[in-house]
């Protein structure tokens, strides 16, 4: 899809002109965009409905307010007062609708699954199934500063050259995958983990999602002291291990809610919750639904 492609479903979407938009083009099967989206009047209504696609989009506000209702597979989601230097990360597999009853200014990151995957092969990383963020997102620093870089170079054609979007293309790839894929990538910081490390820790984690892992116990598989395994656990993740580990326990519980006949109570403790009463509140925070209501979504 070309820059006028991209532009042209935009504003039909969102009720808008043309945004600018500039596809980096380095993938042509799999072109990653970047948009700058504005509207200086509330409108009525939400934005259109579109077809589940397997890619995902980060809108990164440049003023506020900012989109502040949110439907995802047809059910109202709860989002934050979303401020400068957040950013908001969507699936587009789940027929994302915005409410357009507020002004906005943002910068629309567009990346679909197969540029993931091209991108990870180039890289020689493992691919990354999926983007995902609590609540949606939060405090980013590093994509505001994109895109407060893109929206300089947005309209200006010396600016914006196919060298500069491959540029950032790939800073933008460098930086997700750690923070909203779960992956490690390239290299870790100085102070972080040694592959071998994280990957027996991971493994270790997956092993003991039905049991109650210590810090202690988890760094002791990599020869390290709590302390500073923790730290360089989420220098290498961007998780905190308790975080991590939860947010696996998610991934697992909604592997199994596919399965029809079981019980959640089971689910819950097959997957390390406390109880089913934990289990609900910890995916309701996750997903923003109930798992009962995950699977009859799913079902459908």
């Amino acid at each position: 899809m070309g820059a006028t492609a991209v532009d042209e479903v935009l504003a039909r979407r969102f009720q808008i002109e043309r945004p600018p938009t500039l596809v980096a083009r380095r993938y042509p099967r799999a072109q990653i965009a970047f948009s700058r989206m504005r509207s200086d009047r509330p409108m009525r209504g939400r934005s259109l409905s579109v077809p589940p696609e397997a890619a995902f989009s980060f809108h990164v506000p440049l003023s506020v307010p900012f989109f502040s209702k949110l439907w995802t597979a047809g059910r109202r989601r709860e989002v934050p007062d979303w401020r400068l230097g957040d950013a908001q990360l969507i699936d587009l597999r789940d027929n994302p609708v915005v409410g357009l009853d507020t002004p906005f200014d943002s910068l629309r990151f567009y990346i679909p699954q197969n540029a993931l995957d091209e991108m990870a092969n180039e890289a020689g990383i493992r691919q990354v199934k999926g983007l995902w963020a609590p609540n949606f997102g939060g405090r980013d620093l590093v994509m505001y500063g994109l895109a407060q870089a893109l929206a300089g170079a947005i309209g200006h054609a010396a600016a914006a050259s196919a060298m500069f979007c491959e540029h950032v293309a790939f800073a933008f790839f460098a930086h997700i995958v750690p923070v909203y894929g779960g992956r490690p990538i390239l290299q870790f910081p100085r102070g972080g983990l040694a592959s071998w490390q994280l990957r027996r820790a991971l493994a270790f984690f997956d092993a003991n999602l039905g049991a109650d892992p210590s810090i202690s116990e988890v760094a002791k598989q990599c020869g390290l002291s709590g302390d500073y395994f923790g730290r360089a656990f989420k220098r290498a993740t961007g998780y905190s291990p308790h975080r991590w580990l939860t947010k696996r326990r998610v991934e697992c519980a909604k592997a199994l809610l596919d399965e029809p006949d079981l019980p959640l109570a089971e689910i819950a403790q097959v997957c390390g919750f406390v109880d089913q009463s934990h289990f609900t509140r910890t995916f309701f925070r996750s997903e923003g639904c109930s798992p009962g209501r995950w699977r009859r979504y799913r079902r459908h």
